[in-house]
């Protein structure tokens, strides 16, 4: 991974002002002082436009900024970026050659993997257990100045950013929850499911296994507990879509079965499940 590259957990700040931004330039504005006077943003501006450039966003050739299209359109503007950035950030964990930016999707699967439910944003005794696990599984992100590692502005950076994403929310203070936005997960399952292309029982449905895959191809990076379980902040998203309607934990097919961490048995989850149906 290049050192001279920007690092996210850096650059990031304050990611409010990235969709304004983003919107301006995929309507044609070119330059940092036609983006200035189209959003009004001055302040931060330069780190918005790094941001969005670590991000996969945008680019530019010469002085003229260009807008990346959208991955997917889901009817909703600010999930459409939402998606497609995690989509960029996905692309960035490949365990035999991780991107410089694999950090903001790979500390979200350590407190999923570590069932961290609550942190707060400057708890360092979890970002040094994560600089640790960097080390194990070979992701060594460096700068010029040597090997990059976390302290409390940048995972404070990195929770703000996936507060923004959807991925974590926050109680009060510096807490925060660890689960994906039901709409991220049920987005996320219609896209799965209309790129798996089976049916059950009538309507769209996608086998656990090939999901979960999905997601770490495009969104998260998700794997099953060692006794098999999906992660309970996933779990958890997925038995409130089970309750609202939404959704069936069902068996189909011989693919072996996969639990929902955390959550007891209920109507609605097949007691041998392998498969979503979509309801």
């Amino acid at each position: 991974m290049s050192s001279s590259e920007g690092y996210l957990l850096n650059a990031i700040q304050t990611p409010g002002p990235l969709l304004p931004v983003y919107r301006s330039i995929s309507q044609g504005s070119e330059t940092k002082s036609h983006i200035k006077s189209d959003t009004q943003i001055d302040s931060g501006l330069d780190s918005i436009l790094d941001g969005l450039r670590l991000l996969r966003m945008i680019g530019k050739e010469e002085e003229a900024y260009y807008a990346r299209e959208y991955e997917w359109d889901v009817g909703d503007e600010r999930w459409n970026f939402r998606l497609t950035v995690l989509h960029n950030l996905a692309q960035e964990c490949q365990s035999n050659d991780w991107g410089k930016q694999a950090a903001v999707l790979l500390n979200y699967k350590f407190l999923l993997d570590k069932d961290i439910q609550h942190f707060e944003n400057n708890e360092e005794p979890i970002y040094t257990d994560i600089d640790d696990w960097y080390a194990e599984i070979n992701y060594r992100p460096q700068s010029q100045q040597g090997l990059i590692m976390h302290n409390d502005n940048k995972f404070a950076n990195w929770t703000r950013l996936v507060h923004f994403l959807g991925l974590v929310h926050k109680v009060s203070g510096r807490e925060h929850t660890v689960y994906p936005d039901p709409a991220l997960i049920r987005y996320s399952l219609d896209l799965a499911a209309e790129d798996s292309a089976i049916n059950i029982d009538g309507t769209p449905g996608i086998v656990i296994e090939q999901y979960l895959r999905w997601l770490r191809e495009n969104l998260l990076y998700v794997e099953t507990t060692s006794d098999g379980a999906i992660p309970e902040g996933i779990a958890r998203v997925l038995f409130e879509l089970i309750r609202d309607d939404e959704i069936r934990i069902v068996e189909y097919g011989d693919a072996g079965a996969v639990t929902l961490g955390g959550i007891p048995p209920y109507d609605g989850i097949d007691s041998q499940a392998n498969a979503i149906k979509l309801i």
